[in-house]
């Protein structure tokens, strides 16, 4: 799966074409309208690993889906809400088609590896780290070094996006209005418009252009420059 294939079409707002489906991102607008803990549980269910479920489960000994141990488990409540966090996604009907052992999504037949690829697709349009972001095997300490950065923006951004019990903690509505208030071309009539994944690439943009800005400040009054870690606002986010 070619990962910057998929964040440059989400970053322009294209849907991924997959089997015939389209896979279009969530806009922020629709995310209000769902409701931001709605769009939160739903991401985290088509998220669910095996070993969430099944922990006791040796992977060694098992080379099937998620889907087919839900089925095997005859849980039909969770199947169900399993199989409507896609439908939130997709914006289509999902149901299994038990005699031809496959999903239809609307009109379309999907096997279930093909809905684990959808799973990635919809992690990667939604900025999830995901336990294989955190598995990557570096070659050395410096690539290690590199890798543990971007996990650790990526955790906190999503940490940031995350209710919490916490009264002093930003709110998505808070993220929302730093955005609108300080992005360029980004006001709070034209925020909305942006997908999850636009907002997320805006924000952190924003935060690393102001970054670098304070920095460059603090070394023109005389920082020390070896407590200050400047990384130019133009650098890869991830």
């Amino acid at each position: 799966m070619n990962v910057q294939y998929i964040k440059l079409r989400t970053l322009a707002n294209k849907p991924i074409v997959f089997q015939g489906l389209n896979i279009f991102p969530k806009l922020l607008d629709a995310i209000v309208e769902e409701g931001y803990e709605d769009f939160n549980e739903k991401l985290n269910l088509v998220s669910l690993r095996i070993e969430d479920l099944y922990p006791s489960l040796s992977l060694k000994e098992y080379d099937g889906t998620l889907v087919e141990l839900l089925l095997y488990s005859r849980n039909e409540s969770l199947v169900a809400t399993y199989l409507n966090a896609f439908q939130y996604f997709l914006n289509v009907a999902i149901q299994f088609n038990y005699s031809d052992s496959c999903i239809m999504a609307g009109d379309i037949s999907l096997s279930y590896s093909d809905l684990e690829d959808i799973v990635k697709i919809i992690q990667i349009q939604h900025c999830v780290v995901t336990k294989q972001d955190d598995d990557f095997n570096p070659l050395n300490e410096r690539a290690s070094a590199l890798r543990e950065k971007m996990l650790a923006r990526k955790r906190r951004v999503r940490e940031l996006k995350e209710s919490s019990s916490s009264e002093d903690a930003l709110t998505f509505t808070d993220l929302i209005s730093i955005l609108s208030s300080n992005a360029n071309g980004i006001n709070i009539l034209n925020v909305f418009d942006l997908n999850f994944f636009q907002f997320n690439d805006q924000f952190n943009r924003m935060k690393l252009l102001d970054d670098y800005e304070v920095n460059i400040q603090a070394l023109l009054h005389g920082a020390d420059s070896k407590s200050i870690k400047l990384k130019h606002w133009i650098s890869p986010l991830n």
